[in-house]
């Protein structure tokens, strides 16, 4: 009786795969990374390298080094207990001095970002519009933004989109060969690549540092969708484990070296291609003069086709970027309603299933989303906003993964103190450049551009 029961328990940890095979199955990480090349890649560092040249390449670097010991924590706690970082945060009670902040304050927060956000795939929809505008001009581009959205809720409403998110995967593809393509046939100096390498921030670049800053990779929310994609991976255990066998602390522990491999190889890939993104918009956009904007997005960003392989090649590489952005659109939109339909659960005692409040938010986000880009069709600057509210939540969404990891995890599976310090040191890092932003606007530094 004793074995069935032990047999029952150990089968909640699978193990993990050991030694080379451990790179076979990079699976959140490589969605992560894969859904985050789009806007951050496409739009904001292209346009960093467009106006500032080689300048804005440490952004990415530094950015997604400090991303990883977050997006770690995150990781690591849904490994453990099976369970999505957004119902931990609902739990946690906070006093500052004399307040204390009740329990599921967090998802408040969440909630506001949810509603801003609403600008974001605005911004998004807009900029897929401009691409498909650039391809065929005979339809408006505020037109081609509204049937993106509503696809985008058909499909998701719907619920099977697995195939649409390989076609796109195919078509990111080619256009990273053309970036890499563009950057090695054109390969710069290397000491004026070489000193884009070194922080450096002139006030008027933050317009661009920030959103680039919080979104390369992923933002806030990204990083809790990682959660959510390593508790879809069915990785390590299925329930909490007060008391775990010896086999089932070595699962655990061999599925948090795997999550780490898994994200450490995809922040390197997506850091080398941002990079290339601003690379390439340096090379070829800004001795022209060119910043990808508004209706003209799409035209511009198809420059670094038409400027290297002539016209032909400038339709192929706009459907790439009609795919990407559209993969982009689809993920995020799926993602964010995710976390709210989660934060609704989380904070509800209702019976009916999270499936439910993620249908009612879709319908509601395609509606006002498609309301927003009809009344304000700027696609930067809706991009903008929501990507700096994004990073203004990363030192939050830290903090709260450090309180997780460190106080509710069972000691064995605990980050090292190395670890911990370093998330300290990322919410630092992120705090520092939210100030200097605030500083910039009330000393009035004019960010137009």
């Amino acid at each position: 009786m004793s074995r069935d029961i032990k047999k029952i328990k150990t089968e909640t940890v699978p193990h993990p795969p050991g030694g080379w095979r451990r790179f076979l199955i990079l699976g959140p990480g490589l969605v992560w990374a894969a859904s985050s090349v789009g806007v951050a890649e496409l739009v904001f560092a292209t346009r960093a390298g467009a106006i500032f040249g080689f300048l804005l390449i440490w952004v990415p670097v530094v950015s997604l080094f400090f991303k990883y010991f977050i997006t770690e924590l995150v990781g690591r706690y849904t490994i453990v207990t099976g369970e999505d970082v957004i119902a931990a945060f609902g739990r946690i009670e906070t006093k500052i001095g004399p307040v204390t902040l009740p329990k599921g304050w967090v998802l408040w927060i969440f909630w506001a970002f949810f509603v801003a956000s609403v600008a974001g795939m605005s911004g998004i929809a807009l900029t897929v519009g401009s691409a498909l505008f650039a391809i065929y001009s005979g339809v408006p581009y505020i037109v081609w933004s509204i049937a993106a959205l509503f696809l985008v809720g058909i499909i998701l409403f719907v619920g099977s989109y697995r195939g649409l998110e390989y076609a796109s995967r195919i078509l990111m593809i080619v256009i990273v060969c053309f970036i890499f393509y563009a950057v090695l046939r054109r390969f710069p100096p290397v000491s004026e690549m070489a000193a884009g390498f070194i922080p450096n921030v002139p006030e008027e670049s933050l317009r661009e540092l920030i959103p680039l800053l919080g979104w390369s990779g992923a933002g806030a929310m990204g990083t809790i969708w990682f959660s959510l994609w390593t508790k879809e991976s069915g990785r390590g255990a299925s329930k909490m484990i007060d008391r775990p066998s010896t086999y089932e602390v070595g699962a655990i522990k061999g599925w948090i070296s795997t999550n780490r491999i898994d994200l450490v190889v995809n922040m390197i890939l997506t850091v080398v291609l941002t990079v290339g993104f601003i690379i390439a918009g340096a090379m070829i956009l800004n001795p022209l003069g060119m910043v990808p904007e508004g209706e003209g997005l799409g035209v511009a960003l198809a420059k670094i086709a038409g400027e290297l392989y002539g016209p032909g090649a400038v339709m192929i590489f706009l459907v790439g970027v009609v795919g990407t952005l559209y993969s982009t659109l689809l993920a995020d939109t799926d993602g964010l309603c995710r976390v709210a339909g989660g934060a609704v659960k989380a904070q509800s005692k209702t019976k009916r299933p999270e499936r439910f409040f993620y249908m009612v938010f879709l319908i509601v986000y395609v509606i006002f989303a498609g309301l927003f880009a009809t009344v304000i069709s700027a696609p930067v600057v809706l991009l903008q906003v929501t990507a700096v509210i994004d990073t203004i939540l990363l030192p939050i969404v830290g903090l709260m993964a450090i309180h997780i990891c460190t106080k509710t995890l069972p000691v064995n599976f605990r980050p090292r103190r190395v670890t911990i310090v370093m998330s300290y040191l990322s919410v630092l890092f992120f705090v520092f450049f939210i100030l200097l932003l605030v500083a910039a606007v009330v000393v009035g530094v004019d960010f137009s551009m």
